[in-house]
Parts: C-alpha cells; structure tokens; sequence
C-alpha cells in the first residue's frame, strides 16, 4: 500500500464520504480515490472549496474537508480557511506539495504552505513519512473538533504518498494539545451563577454560536424558559432560539440601538453564552445605565478579553451547566419584560422602507422569504447590506439554519456554501442570498452546481454596487469613490451555466418565483433590482 491509499483509506476511517477540491498532478491520490466510496466535488476554484468544506462541517458537526494542489491551488485556500477559523468551523484541508528533498526556496511552485497556513488555522504541519498519515490524520480531525473548533491544513508531499509503507507508527511526533470538550465547571461558581439568576429582576440573556454548533438548543430553550430570559442572538448565533419564540428579542444591532439602550438600563444581569469577540459585537453595548453583573458561560476561555469585564466565568460542559441551572429555577418565575413589545419596536425602524415594487426594499424582499420559505431548510448569507439585512429583519421559524460569513466577514460566500450545504443537507431545501458584488464573486460555481447536480436557489439583491461600502463613503464624504458596479444580464449568465434565471419586479412575482422554485429541484438564479434608499438611515 503506497501514502495514497493509506490516505484515502485513514479519511474513510475518519468517516470522510465527500471531499471538495480540484485536482493537481497528484496522481498517486487520485488513483487511490477512484476505487473509493468518497465522492470528490471538482469545483472551479480552490476558495469555493474551502467554503464548501465550512459550510459541511458547520451543519453536520464533523470536519469538512477540501484539497487542492500545490502552490496557487494552495494558496487559493487561504480565504476559506481564515474564514472557517473566524467563524469556528471544522475543516481539514489537504495540500499537495513538491518532494520533500525539493522543499526549499526557489524550487517551482515550493511555497512553505505549513508557515503560511500557521497564522489562519488552529493546526497546519506536513507528513514526511507515509506511515504517519493516519495518526496524523486522526490528531488533524480531533483537532478540527475541539472547541473552539477550526481548520487544520495538512501539506502532502507527492513522493510521500507514491512511497510504499508496511507499518503504522502511532503519532509519538505529534505535538501535545488539550483535546477536551470541557468538564464541569467549579462548583461554588456554579452555586453563585444560581442565586445570581434567581435574585435578578431583569436578567438578558447574549447566545453566541456555540449552542448551534455544539447541539443543544433543547437544553438552552429550557433553560430560557425556566426563567423567563428575554434573549438576544449574535448574527452566528441566530436560530438558537427560533424567532417566533416569545422570549426572543432577534439579533442584537447598534441599529437598534435607541430600543436596546432602555433595555439594557433596565437590566441588572446580562449573562453571555458562546460570546465571541470575534463577531465585532462589543459589550459597550449592553455597559449603558446602572451598573450590572454580567457572566459569561463558555465551552472554553482563551484568554480575557479585554472589552468584556465578567464578574463570572463558567467554562465548561454548557449543556450541562444549563441543565443544572434549569433543574434549580424557581417555579415561579414571571417574564418582566413585554418581549412582543421591545421586539416590534426594534424591527420598526428596520422595516422601513417597504417598497414591494422594484427595486424592492430589503424589508420587502425579507418579509416575503420569510412568508414563502419552508420552516426548516438552510439559508447561506453573503456579506453586504444584504447580510444586515438577513440578519436583522428575516425571522427565522422551526429547524431553520442560517450560515454567515461573520468572523472574517468574506465576500463570495453564500453560493458555495450553499453547494456545502447541500451536500450536508441533501433532502432540505438550500437558498443562498447574495448581493450583485459578493455572488459574481464565486458565480463560477454555479457550473460545479450543475454538473453535480447540486440544486440551489440563488437570490441576487442587486443594487449594482459595493452598497456597503458606497454607503460608508457616502455618509463620511458625502461621495463615492470605486463603488458602482456594472451587472451582466443574469438569467442569461445563469442560462450560460446551466441554471434558471429570472428577474422580478414586485415581491408578488418573488414569492411565486420561490414556490416554483422550491418544487423544481434545479439550480435557480434570482435576480432582485434591490435599493437601499433611507434603510438604516
């Protein structure tokens, strides 16, 4: 058995059954891929992939995984691979590289891909002999996992995987790294969180994205519920409590920020699950009025951050720290705000302008998706207004899932994350929302899309510009510079590659569009003439 099919067969063992990638002249690899039960995702740029591969581990929990060969393949990764540390995915990326006696400056294509993976993944490192690859492997998915989970890229060299092995050393060169998922928190700390809970008046309550990516969103949900917590989502943590909820206020934004200022007055705890900095979220905030205690409850701590000043810290198992806590609730706790109320006050603001005719209003166009869209499914968001706007206004329902780009906040996400998604999700339906800028950024996959036969429906708020971005300069010089955008057609491009397209003028023909598309199991593309003009203004 040469490294090649010890390779496929350690990712089989991992429980590996689809790898996004495009192939190099790593032949020894794709040989011992053809005569194996993964499915391989040739897509048309090695960035696509490493989204692919976030949005897969994200949704099913277990590392996605990409390849691409060495050199520009390898770097064409990069982005996708910040992005997943960013936002805390689970991918393991592979690369292929030059022999190992040619890995030095100068050589063709040699880039030290292990440095340059170094700064944006949790692990990156390079197999010199074929006999490690499994333990390698197995630490590189362990890795993957751990929270906070993240990337981990792997560099191939091609004669290590052409080289015959015989025996498989167990991994005593691997470094050591703290595996664990957390235990139980100190129990004295846990015993104050208690009576910290049941002595507020007003307790709010911050969810980050750790109870989606970690699973427990019943244990959560009852613990809301024990003591009636009137609760915000950051943008990754949206869905941990459905928005229909009453208990659930939407996504905390400094665009609501003259209804969260009496909120976050009136309260006397604000207690953060899975907050993460990382988000650009930032506790000046929620720091308004009189002073308060605020706890945090993570599933590990990196470090304090210096913006959060905690008055407890309970680092640990959070599922089960939230079950000891429900377990000790009062019986008779009483909710102490009008959620509806503060809930319809926030939105109002973000609700205007409602133009139902083009170009639509963000709030139209949310308003109508979250009418028409099934109550479960995934949605994938770019980044742009359209991003605020998914983020602030459409209310997600039922087992809905929603995937940003937020950490690294990277264009030319939602498409192949969406591809990702489906292949995760293959019986749910899968709508990517995208402005103009972001979705001609990756629009290339939607050849992968069709090839695959990975039907999505692609919606494009197009406003022909860098809208964000026009805004900002807008706002600070009162003119733009190097933010207007020119669109081809896009039915027709959408046609080029072997999808529907359709643009619409009212959200009447959206919603239409939307059920037809929804039944058609073929890749749609939506083209939405879309204005910004006085939202969030």
């Amino acid at each position: 058995m040469n490294g090649a099919a010890l390779l496929v067969e350690s990712l089989q063992q991992q429980g590996v059954s689809v790898i996004f990638g495009l192939p190099g002249d790593e032949v020894a690899f794709f040989e011992a891929l053809r005569g194996s039960p993964i499915r391989f995702i040739t897509v048309r740029h090695e960035q696509a992939a490493a989204f692919m591969a976030d949005a897969y581990g994200r949704l099913t929990r277990c590392p996605g995984v990409c390849f691409s060969t060495l050199g520009p393949g390898a770097t064409n990764l990069a982005t996708g691979l910040a992005n997943a540390l960013l936002d805390r995915s689970p991918v393991v990326a592979l690369s292929d590289q030059v022999p190992t006696d040619q890995m030095r400056s100068g050589v063709h294509q040699y880039i030290d891909l292990t440095a340059m993976f170094q700064p944006i993944t949790k692990w990156s490192a390079v197999i010199r002999d074929p006999e490690l690859i499994p333990p390698t492997l197995e630490y590189a998915f362990r890795v993957a996992r751990a929270e906070r989970p993240g990337p981990v890229h792997l560099t191939l060299p091609v004669n290590v995987l052409e080289r015959e092995c015989f025996l498989f050393q167990l991994g005593s060169e691997l470094p050591e790294r703290p595996l664990s998922r957390g235990g139980r928190p100190d129990p004295r700390a846990l015993q104050q969180m208690a009576a910290w809970l049941r002595e507020a008046r007003a307790p709010v309550l911050l969810v980050g994205n750790l109870p989606l990516r970690a699973g427990f969103l019943e244990a959560l949900r009852r613990f809301i519920e024990a003591y009636q917590i009137p609760t915000l989502t950051t943008y990754m943590g949206k869905g941990a409590l459905p928005e229909d909820h009453p208990l659930c206020l939407g996504v905390i934004s400094r665009h609501a920020r003259g209804e969260l200022v009496g909120l976050f007055t009136a309260c006397d705890l604000i207690l953060t699950i899975g907050y993460d900095e990382v988000e650009g979220v930032k506790p000046s905030l929620w720091m308004v009025g009189n002073h308060k205690r605020v706890v945090c409850m993570d599933s590990v701590v990196e470090g304090e951050s210096p913006l959060l000043s905690a008055d407890l810290t309970l680092a640990g198992d959070v599922a089960a720290i939230l079950e000891e806590l429900t377990a000790l609730a009062p019986a008779d706790r009483q909710p102490w705000l009008e959620v509806t109320t503060v809930r319809e006050a926030m939105q109002r603001p973000l609700q205007r302008p409602l133009a139902e005719t083009a170009p639509l209003s963000p709030a139209a166009i949310t308003r109508t998706l979250s009418r028409v869209l099934p109550d479960r499914g995934v949605i994938t968001v770019d980044v742009g207004l359209n991003k605020y706007a998914m983020g602030l206004t459409y209310r997600i329902r039922g087992s809905q899932r929603i995937l940003f780009s937020n950490g690294l906040s990277a264009m030319g996400f939602a498409l192949p994350a969406a591809l990702g998604a489906r292949l995760a999700c293959p019986e749910e339906p899968i709508v990517a929302v995208s402005g103009d800028g972001g979705f001609l950024m990756n629009v290339q996959e939607l050849e992968t899309s069709a090839r695959h036969g990975l039907p999505v429906i692609a919606l494009v708020l197009r406003d022909n510009a860098l809208g964000l971005i026009h805004r900002m300069q807008m706002a600070r010089f009162g003119d733009a510079v190097g933010t207007t955008l020119g669109n081809p057609d896009l039915p027709t491009l959408a046609a080029a590659f072997g999808a529907r397209g359709i643009t619409v003028d009212s959200v009447d023909i959206l919603a239409d569009v939307l059920i037809e598309a929804l039944s058609s199991h073929q890749t749609w593309v939506v083209d939405i003439p879309t204005s910004y003009e006085g939202w969030l203004q």
